[in-house]
């Protein structure tokens, strides 16, 4: 709690008390009043006490006694209401746990933190949740009430949606929050903070749960750079299991963190299955809601326990009639029911159902009479009312659009979906037929003149573009994906800077998602040479674009399928280890790069050996087994002196200095650092002079020798600028802070280190976490 809201809370206590004491002296008086004329009546009546004065008296008090108590009663002085009591977050945790082990060492150290109201390294994902009109919606009390009863319980810290696409689980949970946020409102239930929506999609990571969360709970981010994968989870599960007002939290569409086979967090989301083991065996001051097609797994195989699984059914029947009226579907009672009986309350289907009835001007009665619809209500009544829209509602033209719209993984604009289709048609057929595709509920609008398919109408699309011949089918898919791929080379190059020019990610979109449409193509040999032609792993490697590489390289594997030579099978293996060790997956990168350094060695390529033991000795070191890291870079740095590779020996130069500087070797680790900007220099690697200069720059500030450290900073800041690396930038920005912070400059710091963190932010997560610790000392 913040040392503004204690105060708060304080005042309000000692205004409370006052009052109340205030009243009470008030009402005291009044009833002492009140007995006093009662005694001298007694008095007097008893001719004890004689004289007018008693009388005088007892007239006094009455009135006094009297009037004082209506005064109370009309006038009332209350005291402000109690703070609303909720279960404390130690109660809620003396609850009984299972015996569910999560691997995160109790006595860890307090994490490291940054200064208040700074902002932590993160992309802002709180959104709003879907509409929930009743006059378009079905509102599923009963399926809201339950899933909110089960939110109250002690014994529970988060429910995971579960069901196929279409079903409603974002509704549902969007449902759960507006009821949540009007028990709150009235002073029911467990919430006392509001509820939270978070959208997750493809490019989410931990940082930004973590970064999202703990804005929202008015907390410094801890420094996640420093942390173990555990640490991270249990500082998060920590902070909203110790926040001051309880809330439920939501987040949408969780299964773009997890792998689609097997539930687990996806290789490239690391500290995200941890998270998930956290939430699942300890209960918590706050709630979580997900909605997930899948069921999350962490780490481990643990059973379900402090988090459980609510599987979206189909609306109830009820529920079901009522949204087809809503969808202006008139018939029968019992009509309807068959209707949302065969479908199986598929809120979806239930909509496409009622879109071919109003464009076919057909009652649900002609529907069922008319022997052509009979196999619509056999089997999966979902996928047959997609059958006969798309069989007997669409014309050819408009199956084709619909079918080059789902080649597009991401919200492609209608030109787009032409390069696919390659028919010549009017610009007002086109468009007639887009708006076709629009109001049967197959085409979703996403804005800026992009559309995108709902995912079961995309695979079924993509399943059914020639009938009745599978083999067919397949070959047109794949052709139609190398076309989608020759679209994004064209918007590319017309569209896009030239490579000489390319200073952003976005200035490469084009190209990632012709690589991806190569590969869906099963063209391999295409998209690894267009990869390599355009430097696509060199600069999305300075622009922070760890996560898109590794999934770009996944598609690669295993090499043998393409019949890669060995050579560029070795080269994929040593990238994917490169930036798995980038993302903290330090095991999947040591087999990675031990398969490309066994293929080199194999091949006799000395060169490339050499660059792989380099690589293999960071993962060691970053592991902290700094002896190990020091015989691979001492191995690498023999291979290249013998063989003249003046690069890569400047590069082990570089990394032994590393290592010396983990060791306490600062006099040998400066030697290294000016070796290798000698060599850097004579090769003319600009970018290996700059990372030399920064390195050195910090032994020369450890030294106390900060004008000096200044001046190689200057000048790496001069060659990264130069070489559009804005990682290195970001980097070279961050030590000059610390060097004018070491001088006292407090000013000049924080601008340095203000400018590093808001491009380390763009380009370098994990640095920008080291940066924002930073600013939070000066």
């Amino acid at each position: 709690m913040s040392t503004e809201k204690q105060d708060q809370k304080q005042r309000k206590t000692r205004e409370r008390k006052q009052l109340q004491e205030r009243r009470f002296i008030i009402v005291s008086t009044a009833i002492l009043l009140l007995v006093g004329a009662t005694i001298l009546w007694i008095l007097n009546s008893q001719g004890i006490i004689r004289g007018s004065w008693s009388g005088i008296l007892l007239i006094i008090f009455t009135v006094a006694g009297i009037i004082i108590g209506l005064f109370q009663w009309l006038y009332p002085i209350s005291s402000p209401p109690p703070p609303q009591t909720q279960p404390h977050a130690a109660a809620v945790a003396a609850t009984p746990a299972p015996q569910i082990i999560v691997h995160m060492p109790p006595t860890a150290p307090a994490p490291s933190l940054p200064a208040p109201g700074e902002r932590a390294t993160y992309r802002g994902i709180v959104g709003v949740p879907p509409p929930t009109d009743p006059r378009t919606i079905q509102q599923r009390q009963k399926a809201v009430q339950d899933i909110y009863s089960r939110l109250l319980r002690q014994d529970l810290t988060a429910i995971a949606l579960t069901g196929i696409a279409g079903v409603g689980k974002s509704t549902l949970a969007a449902l759960v929050y507006r009821y949540a946020e009007e028990q709150r409102c009235v002073g029911s239930g467990i919430f006392t903070a509001e509820s939270l929506w978070l959208n997750v999609d493809s490019s989410v990571t931990m940082a930004d749960l973590a970064g999202n969360l703990f804005e929202a709970l008015h907390q410094p981010m801890p420094d996640f750079a420093n942390l173990s994968l555990q640490n991270q989870a249990l500082a998060l599960f920590n902070a909203l299991n110790a926040a001051e007002d309880a809330r439920l939290i939501i987040f949408d569409q969780f299964e773009n963190l997890l792998d689609w086979q097997s539930g687990h967090a996806l290789a490239d989301r690391p500290g995200v299955g941890e998270w998930i083991d956290a939430i699942n065996s300890q209960p918590c001051r706050c709630r979580i809601l997900l909605t997930t097609r899948l069921w999350p797994q962490g780490t481990r195989e643990y059973p379900p326990t402090y988090m459980q699984e609510y599987f979206v059914r189909g609306l109830e029947v009820d529920e079901g009639i009522e949204l087809l009226r809503k969808l202006g579907v008139e018939a029968d009672e019992q009509g309807l029911r068959t209707v949302v009986e065969r479908c199986a309350g598929h809120a979806f289907a239930l909509t496409l159902l009622a879109s071919l009835l109003r464009n076919r001007h057909l009652s649900l009665a002609t529907f069922f009479q008319d022997p052509t619809y009979a196999q619509l209500w056999s089997g999966n009544i979902a996928r047959n009312l997609l059958d006969y829209i798309y069989k007997q509602q669409l014309d050819a033209d408009q199956r084709r659009l619909l079918f080059a719209f789902s080649i597009y993984r991401e919200p492609a604009p209608l030109h787009a979906a032409q390069a696919i289709v390659e028919e010549s048609e009017a610009v007002s057929k086109v468009q007639s037929d887009l708006d076709a595709l629009l109001s049967q509920h197959l085409l979703q609008a996403a804005g800026e003149g992009n559309y995108q398919l709902h995912a079961i109408v995309a695979n079924y699309a993509q399943g059914h573009f020639i009938e009745g011949d599978e083999r067919a089918n397949r070959a047109a898919l794949l052709a139609a994906h190398v076309k989608a791929a020759q679209y994004y080379l064209q918007q590319s190059e017309t569209h896009y800077p030239p490579p000489e020019k390319r200073q952003h990610m976005s200035d490469m979109e084009p190209l990632i998602e012709a690589v991806w449409q190569y590969c869906q193509a099963e063209q391999w040999q295409e998209a690894y040479g267009l990869m390599e032609d355009n430097s696509i792993y060199r600069n999305l490697k300075n622009w922070g674009g760890d996560a898109i590489l590794l999934e770009l390289y996944t598609l690669l594997l295993p090499p043998e399928k393409w019949q890669a030579e060995r050579l560029q099978a070795a080269h994929i293996y040593n990238n994917l280890g490169v930036l798995c060790r980038a993302l903290g997956r330090m095991q999947q990168a040591r087999e990675y790069i031990e398969r490309a350094l066994r293929i080199y060695e194999k091949e006799g390529d000395r060169v490339d050996e050499s660059w792989s033991l380099n690589h293999l000795g960071r993962v060691y070191s970053q592991i902290g087994n700094k002896e190990q890291a020091r015989e691979y870079y001492e191995q690498a740095l023999g291979i290249c002196q013998e063989e003249g590779d003046r690069l890569g020996e400047a590069t082990a130069l570089n990394n032994l200095g590393w290592v010396c500087n983990a060791l306490g070797q600062t006099a040998q680790e400066q030697k290294y650092y000016e070796q290798a900007l000698s060599i850097f220099r004579e090769i003319g690697d600009r970018g290996g002079e700059g990372s030399t200069l920064n390195n050195l720059g910090r032994v020369l500030n450890d030294l106390g020798q900060h004008a000096k450290a200044q001046e190689y900073y200057e000048q790496a800041l001069d060659i990264f600028r130069e070489t559009n690396n804005r990682r290195g930038e970001g980097w070279t920005l961050s030590n000059l802070g610390k060097t004018y912070y070491a001088w006292g400059q407090l000013d000049e710091a924080h601008t340095y280190l203000d400018r590093a963190l808001r491009m380390r932010r763009e380009v370098d997560r994990r640095g920008a976490g080291r940066t924002l610790n930073n600013l939070g000392a000066v």
